[in-house]
């Protein structure tokens, strides 16, 4: 999970053979490494990598994606050193996000929090909701805030995590690097497993 106050198959049918898959751990290196296991997860997902080799890959892309020392963010994930990382496994990358006219609490937040550090609007493509964005054939390594509120008071404060998402048959799918299996996105939408708040952003991914 990465804590703010730090701050930040290639067909429709899924590989879903190798999972539940290995997961975060608390007190351990991968404690902060839910973007690494969510690009894990992808490969696995893809058939790029087995799924026995999700913790030893998700530790050696941590490694990579971690923000640097100098940016004071500690030991997280960079959304923008995930995009790079992933480029050498996807043929296109691009991070989305409701830019113009955020509506939810999520789509706030991800836009004060972006604004706060300056990030270049044209390094994104606007979008209005992530499921109608996201092809049948693509994945998004989303940003979600792992509670059912959020705080645009104080936003700093929130907690974000990073999950994988994708279609299949017609229903979407996440994969949550704290549980390690897929369930329905809705599930975390309606607190069926739990209660997230949803941004409609990520870094989406297609083979």
């Amino acid at each position: 999970m990465l804590i703010i106050t730090s701050l930040f198959a290639t067909s429709c049918s899924k590989s879903t053979t190798g999972q539940p898959y290995a997961t975060q751990k608390d007190n351990a290196w991968s404690r902060n490494a839910c973007g690494a296991f969510s690009m894990a997860y992808y490969l696995a997902e893809t058939n790029q990598i087995s799924s026995s080799d999700v913790a030893k890959t998700a530790k050696k892309i941590y490694k990579k994606i971690k923000f640097d020392p100098s940016a004071g963010f500690g030991d997280y994930s960079d959304p923008f050193k995930i995009i790079r990382e992933s480029a050498q496994y996807a043929g296109t990358v691009s991070f989305k996000m409701n830019l113009s006219a955020p509506q939810t609490p999520g789509e706030k937040l991800m836009k004060m929090l972006f604004d706060y550090v300056g990030a270049d609007g044209s390094q994104f493509e606007d979008i209005t909701d992530l499921g109608t964005a996201l092809a049948q054939d693509e994945y998004v390594i989303e940003i979600v805030v792992p509670r059912a509120g959020v705080d645009l008071a104080s936003p700093m404060n929130n907690p974000l995590h990073y999950v994988l998402t994708y279609w299949k048959d017609g229903t979407l799918y996440t994969l949550d690097p704290a549980r390690g299996k897929e369930e329905p996105r809705q599930n975390f939408i309606d607190g069926t497993t739990t209660k997230w708040s949803f941004c409609n952003s990520g870094i989406f991914l297609k083979k």
